[in-house]
């Protein structure tokens, strides 16, 4: 399961993440995740865009909340041996989607208030959803990212530190769900902005 030599750089770090995640996978995921906004952006129809938009923030919100709600406890309650196999194999393949994934719900959002003409003249609704969106980046590339690579990188150890492990599951959670939070926020300013509240 593991190799014998261990990242040293934060590249490195990286590079263990896309090779657990599987490179194919990994690069149909970016594809799949951000190429279908840019597609939709520029077929210049708004209400593909919306659909794109709208599917790709209801993957990554019904991720979430399974990830948090469903399997995760799930996990916690296994053996520690049958998590950590499950992990091993699952974290990296989360990580590779969900962070283009963060990108091209919050790029095709942007993208679809263009189209839709929300920049004309922008509402506190569309500020806020920017300024969530942002945060949510910042949380996802930031302390979430990092918390998810080290978990990869110790899983990957012939003789994982449940300790570490606990403590670093701990901090993915944390964060993870500070980004629950965000969701639910932000899905407020989108009704907010389509006038509904």
């Amino acid at each position: 399961m593991a190799v014998v030599d261990q990242p040293t750089s934060h590249r490195e770090e990286l590079g263990l993440v896309l090779e657990r995640a599987d490179q194919q996978f990994a690069i149909t995921a970016v594809l799949i995740t951000t190429g279908a906004p840019v597609v939709a952006y520029l077929s210049g129809i708004a209400s593909l865009m919306f659909y794109v938009h709208v599917a790709l923030g209801a993957f990554w919100f019904g991720l979430d909340f399974f990830f948090k709600f469903v399997l995760g406890p799930s996990l916690d309650a296994a053996p520690d041996e049958a998590a950590g196999a499950v992990n091993h194999q699952l974290i990296p393949k989360l990580a590779v989607v969900a962070e283009p994934l963060s990108v091209g719900v919050i790029g095709s959002g942007i993208g679809l208030a263009h189209m839709l003409g929300y920049w004309l003249d922008p509402s506190i609704w569309l500020w806020g959803a920017l300024g969530i969106g942002v945060l949510m980046l910042v949380n996802g590339f930031g302390p979430l990212h990092f918390a998810t690579t080290k978990m990869v990188v110790e899983l990957d150890k012939d003789e994982p530190d449940t300790d570490r492990l606990d403590a670093l599951f701990g901090k993915a959670l944390q964060w993870g769900l500070l980004q629950t939070v965000f969701m639910i926020a932000i899905i407020v300013m989108m009704v907010g902005l389509r006038g509904l509240i």
